[in-house]
């Protein structure tokens, strides 16, 4: 019986050529998009997961406050938090500190082979107890207690070394003359995790090169703390221990420590110096109803689709009723059809999602894999699609065709039916507001970029080179000379403009300037607490080089003081000034060295960090020897500039390396994961319009089809093709223009939530809900007219003899 049922679906599929293919097309392009969706999602939230305690593993963070007033959340803690914690809550089994450097250069001397890494943490030895770790069978993990011991990443050890198999071989860094010994190599992290590392170094190194280090017990929180919980631990009840130690806790006035699983650090976590720029959870969410929207749409043609051709199988369903079919028999018939019409698409798109995988990895720049998915589970997950499509997508049909009256369908009456016409103009109406909705926020977001890159920074960051000065050079007086050297050699140089120095530069990391809560005007009172200031040394030159505006006071001198600071408009509003003349002259506690610090200046505000964000409090100081040559180019052949100062720099630091990078590629690498989010909806969206046309098209075929008599009759009378192509298509571009009429109020409202993620943001205009509103009215245009025009040069006489 069963092979009857398939058998009498499979004939009716192949006389329904045109609509089994759109069907077909139309299902595979949505379970394909869902698939690609769902593979995304599906590794956002794996971050952690390579950790086989991570459910355990909790971070813990900083919440700051002036007083009574929040300032912000800080990612790094004090170097005794862990300890303290472990030693005073039962429930904390271990921890472990990360200490991050920014950057450091690593020489094999064997090789004469120096560069610099980014991906460098200085870690305790419970490290690999709390972490989990893929080690190549080479380790001597019980000596990384002891200092100057490291474990390196197989690409490390291949770049240095050309082989794995390096225990017990030495690597040289830039901080200290001792050589570091490798006691241990590990896989290459995957990508799904917050904390990226390529070398650890052992802990106990940290105090012997850092000599500032054991004096900042609680003055300075700069590492990551990470603490090994006991099972099933509540969250809540345990910061409201930690709320009470904080309190209790003299070193912490105005911050309290707060956990956070290590899992939702990734998609729930936007603190200060996180080590890498998360990911959002807002955004993955999105990106997962666009796939079963994408979905719904691909099931809303089939049902559309298959009620509008109800009169096609009238008089078969009158007939098998007649016969002695009974419902149950013809709803499971009409199932199967809907099942084989799912399997085939489920098939289609399978192949498809394995052929585009490769692509879409690229595109995305994410490791998507089928090995990280898992291949059992993809089938099931693909079995399930094509399951719940089949009952979704067949339900109503089934329905729908099955309760037909034998003598009312021979008659024809259920073409009038009002219910079916309504039905299928609520699910058009579904899908082009969607679609319009995707495409007004896809729109929003690639202004909101372009806005980004087009905003007036404050600060000129086109045609500059940045190279990271030489580390390890122990003299002062010597770096200073060999800096100084540099610069004038490149100066000579017609394609240089300008050069100066800086600690940071502006689109760098939070992490690779300093920052303090403890800066107040001199002699008030700061029982309240202070705002986090971020500061960094430059040279004289800087603000001149970089375009910064002086607002008040005078420009930065070689021979100034070296207690001399010079404040942005956001720190002389948080220090309590009214103007900026105000403030010149006046004294903070911000110490370089025995005497509070002097304003001398005060320039404009300047995005240090992307426009997204808020203008930060900023403090710069004159500093002889910062870490990055800042270059302006007067050329635009950039590779010729990198290669002639290679040359100056391998005259004046031989053996150092030379790292440089171009400032606006640093800068704008802040919006790399806007730019990627763009461009994914971007894709579906187009696929989801792609799938909306698809029905369209499937549906005023099958509706011109009904009218070929009356198009007939009309041709004949002498009605012209635009009265004939606007009587066909009215219908059809009336439903499509109240969807975008309806699309608006939803796209208004997702994307002002949206937006909220940003400080600065462009000015919403009629434009951005008009053009994607006419351009999908121009979309159904083209779909529908192509069919009435047809109909419509169709010869009157083949018209009037169809049945």
């Amino acid at each position: 019986m069963l092979g009857t049922y398939i058998k009498l679906a499979y004939r009716n599929l192949l006389r329904n050529k045109t609509s089994t293919a759109i069907h077909s097309i139309g299902l595979s392009v949505g379970i394909v998009s869902a698939l690609m969706i769902l593979f995304y999602v599906d590794f956002e939230k794996s971050y952690e997961n390579m950790h086989a305690k991570a459910a355990n593993i909790y971070r813990i963070t900083l919440d700051i406050y002036k007083g009574n007033e929040f300032v912000l959340n800080d990612s790094q803690t004090y170097q005794l938090q862990g300890q303290e914690l472990k030693d005073q809550m039962p429930e904390v089994l271990d921890f472990v500190r990360m200490f991050p450097m920014e950057s450091l250069e690593f020489e094999n001397q064997e090789a004469s082979l120096v560069s610099y890494e980014n991906r460098v943490y200085f870690a305790d030895e419970s490290v690999f107890d709390i972490f989990s770790f893929d080690f190549l069978g080479f380790e001597n993990l019980g000596k990384f207690n002891e200092p100057f011991k490291i474990v390196i990443s197989e690409s490390i050890a291949r770049k240095y070394f050309d082989k794995t198999d390096v225990v017990g071989e030495r690597l040289s860094f830039s901080y200290s003359e001792n050589p570091l010994e490798i006691v241990g190599v590990m896989r290459d992290l995957p990508q799904n995790t917050h904390m990226k590392y390529d070398i650890l170094i052992s802990h106990a190194t940290v105090p012997l090169v850092f000599d500032f280090y054991p004096r900042n017990l609680w003055s300075s929180h700069n590492e990551y703390t990470f603490l090994l919980m006991q099972d099933e631990v509540d969250l809540e009840e345990f910061n409201q221990k930690l709320l009470a130690y904080s309190k209790a806790n003299m070193q912490l006035p105005d911050k309290v420590v707060v956990a956070e699983p290590i899992e939702d650090i990734h998609l729930y976590s936007n603190k200060t110096y996180e080590p890498e720029v998360n990911g959002s959870a807002e955004t993955v969410n999105f990106l997962l109803m666009i796939g079963l929207l994408i979905l719904f749409l691909a099931w809303i043609n089939y049902i559309n689709l298959s009620t509008a051709k109800a009169m096609d199988r009238a008089k078969e369903v009158g007939i098998r009723k007649t016969i002695g079919s009974s419902k149950s028999q013809l709803i499971f018939q009409f199932f199967i059809e809907a099942f084989l019409t799912n399997l085939l698409a489920g098939t289609l798109a399978l192949l498809a999602f394995l052929m585009l995988l490769p692509y879409f990895r690229e595109f995305t720049g994410l490791d998507l894999s089928l090995a990280n998915f898992g291949e059992i589970r993809l089938a099931f997950l693909l079995a399930i699609v094509v399951l719940f499509g089949t009952l979704v997508s067949g339900f109503y049909p089934a329905l729908v065709l099955s309760a037909f009256k034998p003598i009312s369908v021979l008659k024809g009456k259920f073409s009038a039916s009002a219910n079916g016409v309504s039905l299928r103009k609520g699910l058009v109406y579904l899908q082009f507001t969607a679609s319009v909705v995707l495409l007004c926020v896809t729109m929003a977001i690639y202004k909101q970029m372009d806005f980004l890159n087009s905003k007036d920074l404050g600060v000129d960051i086109d045609n500059t080179l940045v190279i990271k000065s030489p580390q390890g050079i122990e003299s002062d007086s010597l770096r200073k000379g060999l800096l100084s050297s540099f610069e004038s050699q490149v100066l000579q140089n017609s394609w240089v403009k300008a050069i100066t120095l800086s600690g940071s530069v502006p689109g760098s990391e939070v992490k690779d300037m300093h920052s303090s809560s403890k800066v107040t005007k001199l002699g008030a009172d700061n029982s309240q607490g202070s705002f986090i200031y971020y500061d960094y040394g430059v040279t004289a030159n800087y603000a001149e080089v970089m375009g910064i505006e002086l607002l008040a006071g005078k420009s930065m001198e070689p021979e100034s003081p070296l207690e001399s600071v010079w404040i942005n408009e956001k720190a002389l509003e948080n220090l309590g000034f009214t103007t900026a003349e105000e403030a010149i002259g006046q004294k903070l506690t911000f110490y370089r060295g025995e005497h509070p610090s002097e304003i001398q200046g005060v320039f404009k505000n300047f995005h240090q960090r992307s426009p997204k964000e808020v203008y930060m409090p900023l403090i710069l100081y004159r500093s002889s020897t910062p870490d990055n040559f800042i270059v302006k180019l007067n050329t635009a052949d950039s590779k010729m500039a990198v290669e002639e100062l290679n040359k100056i720099w391998s005259s004046v630091f031989p053996g150092y390396s030379y790292g440089y990078k171009f400032l606006s590629d640093t800068y704008h690498a802040q919006y790399e994961q806007e730019q990627q989010f763009a461009k994914t909806v971007l894709l579906f969206t187009l696929l989801s319009i792609l799938i909306a046309g698809l029905g369209l098209f499937g549906l005023s075929a099958f509706m011109v089809q009904l009218r070929t008599k009356e198009i007939g009759v009309r041709t004949v009378l002498g009605a012209s093709k635009p009265a004939l192509l606007w009587i066909l298509s009215k219908g059809f571009l009336g439903i499509v223009a109240l969807s975008g009429l309806i699309a608006i109020p939803i796209s208004y409202y997702l994307i002002q939530s949206w937006l909220g993620n940003y400080a600065s943001r462009f000015d919403l205009s009629t434009d951005l809900f008009l053009v994607p509103s006419v351009f999908i009215l121009l979309v159904a245009m083209l779909t529908v007219g192509s069919q009435t025009l047809k109909s419509a040069y169709a010869n009157p006489v083949d018209s009037l003899k169809c049945d």
